[in-house]
């Protein structure tokens, strides 16, 4: 079944509910960084105890770093575009240059990655470094969740008075409980009995610069068998 997202995303809001799970989220790494610590100061500790501690830490370290760099990005595009900003693209001069900056990533992973981009598609008017934004989180998510061997591909198409951006890919996919909070802001899947250990901001991102200009994104997935996300750009904005 597909979902079309669209939650506004009001960052008044930030001072009010949001701050105190802010807070929580920033706290955790630095509790388990703390408890790390004191057990490093046991008296006789063994040195695979040691390495396992010293891993904890740099993980910890590297979860915050993620989140910060998260928060700070969500603010930075809490506003509207500035009409100088918004500019005529065509997707096929943007989005190949991308997939194959993530082509190393995917065959790392043994992940077949690939694109179909017209060069007909209809002119959209945006913000580029948004359109690349989208992008770049939409695209790192695919190969993110996606099991070595499989494949992630980007598709794009005319659908009525949009293009179309598709995003599919053969991933561990979503379960339909959690498909209508993964646009939450820090929400992080849970798959396989897993957390993601990512900031939790990267798709409220993409759905936030989307309503920003008009556009919208839909999800179709099914647990085992991957995702589709569809994002609509309006040829005129």
């Amino acid at each position: 079944m597909e979902n079309p997202v669209t939650p506004e995303l009001n960052f008044n809001d930030l001072k009010d509910e949001s701050i105190a799970h802010l807070m929580q989220e920033l706290c955790t790494p630095l509790t388990n960084i703390k408890t790390a610590l004191q057990l490093l100061e046991s008296p006789g500790i063994k040195k695979i105890q040691r390495q396992r501690y010293l891993g904890l830490i740099r993980g910890e370290c590297d979860r915050q770093n993620i989140l910060i760099n998260g928060i700070t990005r969500l603010l930075a595009i809490d506003r509207s575009p500035d009409p100088a900003e918004m500019v005529s693209i065509q997707l096929s001069q943007i989005i190949p240059g991308i997939v194959s900056t993530y082509q190393p990533l995917a065959e790392e992973k043994g992940i077949k990655l690939g694109y179909t981009v017209p060069d007909g598609l209809p002119t959209i008017i945006y913000v580029e470094s948004w359109l690349r934004q989208i992008t770049i989180d939409l695209l790192h998510n695919g190969i993110k969740y996606t099991p070595d061997g499989g494949h992630v591909f980007v598709q794009a198409s005319i659908q009525g008075e949009s293009v179309q951006l598709e995003f599919r890919d053969t991933g561990i996919g979503i379960s339909p409980l959690e498909i209508p909070k993964i646009f939450d802001r820090f929400y992080r899947i849970r798959q396989l009995g897993k957390e993601d250990r990512g900031a939790g901001v990267g798709l409220t991102i993409v759905q936030n610069i989307l309503t920003r200009c008009g556009g919208s994104i839909s999800v179709v997935s099914q647990v085992g068998a991957g995702s589709k996300f569809r994002v609509l750009f309006p040829v005129r904005c």
